[in-house]
């Protein structure tokens, strides 16, 4: 009687703590629909007020986030991309925003040459995303600024993670079968 007990016991904490990875994942907000302009957002460099506008919004997002040799996830067919960079109101920056436009700042004018320079010099930073970089995040299909965004191409470790667990529970399955089931 205390084997079964047992082992029922250790069944329910092993499928428990199976599950906590999917529950503890905070889930995603409602995305609001792209503003038609993307603000205005001011830096300081060499003593001098620089605006990126709208504009310049569109060509760092054409040229660099949308260019599949630099990111490799098609973020053009993605009605939200600017979330790579502005907070959901489309008002603010996200912390990655921040990131980008802090290196643009030690860098010089909101040239696309400038920005590209910040990318690549924030691309290897750690992002919201739990153990993801920037560019692993962006690459992943992930926005690297918000911690609820989910990759859309999950890591291969954890992949192997979730068919560990799957096959840990087949096999935990089969031992517990055959464990009550044999003969006396």
């Amino acid at each position: 009687m205390n084997l079964k007990i047992t082992s029922v016991a250790v069944i329910a904490i092993f499928l428990a703590v199976s599950f906590l990875p999917g529950i503890s994942n905070a889930s995603s907000p409602p995305l609001g629909a792209q503003p038609s302009t993307l603000p205005a957002i001011p830096y300081l460099y060499g003593g001098t007020v620089y605006n990126i506008t709208s504009s310049n919004w569109t060509t760092y997002f054409d040229d660099i986030y949308n260019n599949r040799a630099i990111v490799t996830f098609n973020w053009s067919g993605n009605a939200t991309e600017d979330l790579i960079i502005f907070d959901l109101s489309y008002t603010g920056l996200n912390p990655y925003g921040v990131q980008v436009v802090e290196k643009l700042s030690e860098i010089g004018t909101p040239s696309l040459a400038n920005f590209t320079i910040a990318f690549n010099e924030t691309k290897s930073m750690s992002s919201q995303i739990k153990g993801y970089t920037n560019i692993q995040a962006l690459n992943a299909g992930s926005y690297p600024g918000f911690s609820w965004s989910l990759p859309k191409i999950k890591k291969p470790a954890t992949q192997y993670t979730y068919i560990t667990i799957l096959v840990a529970l087949i096999a935990s399955i089969f031992v517990l079968y055959f464990m009550f089931n044999r003969k006396r």
